[in-house]
């Protein structure tokens, strides 16, 4: 068994496919009005337009991404500089080692070191 996608939905597609195109640095493998996927070695990341009338606050789904210490900080720094704010960093803890954003539109996601 794997995990084959994950996805967000979203209130403003352009919005939010443009904050996680400049974040990953690159273009989307599909796009449309509804759907916008990346695709992230063996996972597929997509974002779909709340446009049925689903009511939710906060995040219902936080994505993980995993690197080695150097990149995560320039990924990192990007993320801010785009709009996500950290929302609990334990990058220094031994326990966690890892950092929770959340992106302009309310999504959390989390950046981490290690290799499980």
């Amino acid at each position: 068994m794997r995990i084959r996608t994950t996805y967000l939905k979203v209130k403003d597609m352009e919005r939010t496919a443009t904050f996680w195109e400049n974040l990953l640095e690159r273009s989307p493998s599909r796009k449309s009005e509804r759907w916008t996927e990346f695709s992230l070695g063996e996972v597929r990341f997509g974002l779909l337009l709340n446009d049925f009338g689903d009511e939710f606050a906060g995040s219902g789904c936080v994505p993980v991404f995993e690197f080695d210490a150097s990149a995560l900080h320039t990924f990192l720094n990007r993320a801010k500089a785009l709009g996500a704010t950290v929302v609990l960093d334990g990058l220094n803890d031994e326990t966690m080692k890892s950092i929770v954003l959340v992106s302009p539109d309310g999504h959390e996601f989390e950046l981490c070191t290690c290799h499980n």
